[in-house]
């Protein structure tokens, strides 16, 4: 959403494989999502539906922990890691800032503090990056809305290929 924003799709799991398990929303995987300021995928993970979202960020940023150095020094600025209340937590938070990585997290429970409020307005206006980046994803590979593979090989494997259909498309014009 941001520099660096954050994002998740789901998935149901037509009858099991790898990673499925039941979740808050009923049986499947969740696909967490990473985009860069213009709503572009960069990196993808996948969880059990009933994983906590907050575990995935570190994993996502190490897979793309080069691009922020480089976007840093040629821009002199903090990144900015833009998410949902879903990665609420302020160790999260911390560990965002230990690598300079500047957290806009919407809280749980919103206080009276108009600040939250403002936050909270500002995430959900740029949320739509997000949601287009899966959207796009899905409306290209209609594979990507069911999960039809058993093998979580084959599922990643999916992932990773609607991922880089996307760059060769966006790269080649």
């Amino acid at each position: 959403m941001g520099s660096d924003g954050n994002g998740w799709f789901f998935s149901a799991g037509k009858g099991g494989g790898g990673l499925v398990d039941y979740g808050y929303k009923g049986k499947g995987v969740t696909n967490h999502l990473l985009v860069d300021e213009e709503g572009s995928p960069i990196a993808l993970e996948v969880t059990s539906a009933k994983g906590d979202e907050r575990l995935q960020v570190e994993p996502l940023l190490e897979r793309v922990s080069k691009q922020i150095k480089i976007s840093q020094k040629e821009t002199g600025r903090l990144p900015i890691f833009e998410a949902d209340k879903g990665y609420d937590a302020s160790a999260l938070r911390v560990k965002l800032l230990r690598r300079n990585i500047y957290p806009i997290i919407a809280k749980r429970k919103m206080g009276k503090h108009p600040e939250d409020k403002k936050i909270a307005s500002w995430i959900r206006r740029r949320r739509w990056q997000v949601e287009r980046a899966i959207s796009w994803l899905q409306r290209k590979f209609r594979r990507l809305v069911v999960r039809s593979e058993r093998k979580l090989d084959y599922w990643k494997g999916f992932l990773n290929f609607s991922l880089i259909k996307y760059w060769v498309d966006r790269l080649s014009g």
